[in-house]
């Protein structure tokens, strides 16, 4: 039988962290799918294979005329940036998936066309269920999550931790607009705090140690060798209300206590977060997080909140809504 394809469009390159676009359809490929991932920086390097079945091309100019003069055929449209609805009509998929995951008011423009040409809108939160769903009828709630290899597995200590005063306290991902820099540089005054992640438009707290980027295989151990982690969002931010952070998923994966700004993202997993409506509050929840060691008390419940959420069962409830449209609507993949 021919493989089923899956195209992503230029939207963020393949080794920029490790988003959700990369787990959805590392997820496909896993499943028998060809996946073409198109990197955001464009360049003359040739197609790679960097996962079975996954292949990322540097070009997207050279996919489309391989689309067009049916060297490829896509079944499925997978598109997380609302601008990338454009090339709907040049890609000729079978079913587009518009996969709506944050909300800037730079997109406002684009949205109405990447929801109106879709067949199917997923979201990553209520916020964003509640919004998109008024629009198109087939909108589906598809939460963030972790993977099921990440869940309790055994870790090493991180060199840089060794030297640390105890308790480290972990932010990790990039620090964009909707991070509280003030509220990290506050922990940072009372406790080892570190980053793992990159600055992404807002600098690090100097008195915070940047420990750079790690690949997604190294996070693990950071996670695992913390004491406690951190969400400290900016919630007057429509983009942190839009939010459902995959750190938090993958904070529960190593058993591993979250303090975060509240939203209501971060108020569904009672006894793996403790959420604060203010700086004040923030810090007291720090302090009760560490003073009360609720990472080792509340593992075995903050383990099962990540079973419950884990990659793979989104997958299938992913591909239960595409059978689902293909029988309501005829359309065959794969043929």
């Amino acid at each position: 039988m021919k493989k089923k394809v899956i195209l992503y469009p230029p939207t963020l390159d393949w080794d920029f962290l490790k988003q959700r676009p990369q787990q959805i359809v590392s997820q496909f490929a896993r499943n028998g799918w060809t996946v073409i991932f198109c990197n955001n920086t464009q360049c003359s390097l040739p197609p790679q294979e960097v996962e079975d079945n996954i292949f990322v091309y540097h070009n997207f100019d050279e996919v489309l005329n391989l689309i067009k003069h049916k060297k490829i055929k896509v079944d499925i449209y997978y598109y997380t940036w609302a601008k990338t609805a454009q090339f709907i009509d040049q890609v000729k998929a079978k079913i587009n998936i518009y996969d709506s995951v944050d909300s800037f008011s730079a997109w406002y423009e684009y949205e109405d066309n990447a929801v109106e040409r879709a067949d199917i809108v997923l979201t990553s939160s209520q916020f964003l269920y509640d919004l998109r769903s008024k629009k198109h009828p087939n909108t589906h709630l598809i939460r963030n999550a972790c993977p099921e290899s990440y869940i309790n597995r055994a870790s090493n200590t991180p060199p840089e931790f060794k030297d640390l005063p105890r308790p480290i306290i972990m932010f990790s991902g990039a620090i964009g607009s909707w991070v509280s820099t003030r509220l990290l540089k506050k922990v940072a005054d009372k406790y080892t705090t570190v980053l793992v992640g990159k600055e992404f438009g807002k600098q690090c707290p100097t008195n915070v140690y940047n420990l750079g980027t790690k690949n997604h295989e190294e996070l693990y151990d950071y996670y695992a060798n913390a004491d406690v982690c951190l969400l400290p969002f900016d919630t007057s931010q429509e983009v942190t209300q839009a939010a459902c952070a995959i750190k938090l998923f993958e904070h529960m994966s190593a058993g591993k206590i979250t303090v975060a700004t509240k939203w209501p993202e971060t108020e569904i997993y009672p006894d793996a977060v403790l959420t604060a409506n203010s700086d004040d509050e923030f810090l007291e929840m720090v302090d009760e997080a560490i003073n009360k060691n609720l990472s080792h008390k509340n593992k075995e419940i903050i383990l099962n909140y990540a079973k419950d959420n884990t990659w793979e069962k989104r997958f299938l409830e992913v591909i239960k809504i595409i059978e689902n449209h293909n029988i309501q609507s005829g359309v065959k993949i794969g043929q």
